[in-house]
């Protein structure tokens, strides 16, 4: 079987990285953390749970991803800006799962978290995102 989590990684992150989320989200996109001094905004995106799917002779995956804008201003409008364009690319997209045929990509919850760091407030704005596919 393909690796259901390491072939959903690859087809967030490259359906992530278009211009329309790189241009509101100039400081890029990255998998689990960002490298330390990312300029941002920026989005970051994780696993958060996988359950398998067992269908006759094929196992498929059910997933949540977080994906998320990060910025900060002191104001939410640049992480809900970022947010706006990935929900807009995200939202019933066409991921290329290597070894998987793409069944459903659904946001199902928003995320919304500031956290103060040294005076500076960090704003996570993002949605919960449920990916569906079974194996090829």
């Amino acid at each position: 079987m393909a690796n259901f989590r390491v072939n959903v990684d690859k087809a967030v992150y490259t359906a992530l990285n278009v211009a329309a989320v790189t241009n509101v989200a100039s400081g890029g996109v990255f998998n689990m953390l960002a490298p330390k001094g990312t300029t941002p905004p920026y989005v970051v995106f994780q696993a958060m749970s996988k359950t398998d799917d067992h269908a006759f002779a094929l196992r498929g995956g059910n997933a949540v991803y977080m994906i998320k804008a990060i910025s900060k201003q002191p104001w939410p409008k640049e992480a809900l800006d970022v947010d706006t364009e990935v929900d807009t690319v995200m939202e019933d997209a066409v991921l290329s799962i290597t070894g998987f045929n793409l069944l459903s990509c659904r946001r199902e919850e928003d995320i919304y978290l500031t956290e103060d760091s040294g005076g500076v407030l960090w704003h996570h704005v993002g949605g919960l995102y449920r990916i569906i596919a079974d194996e090829t």
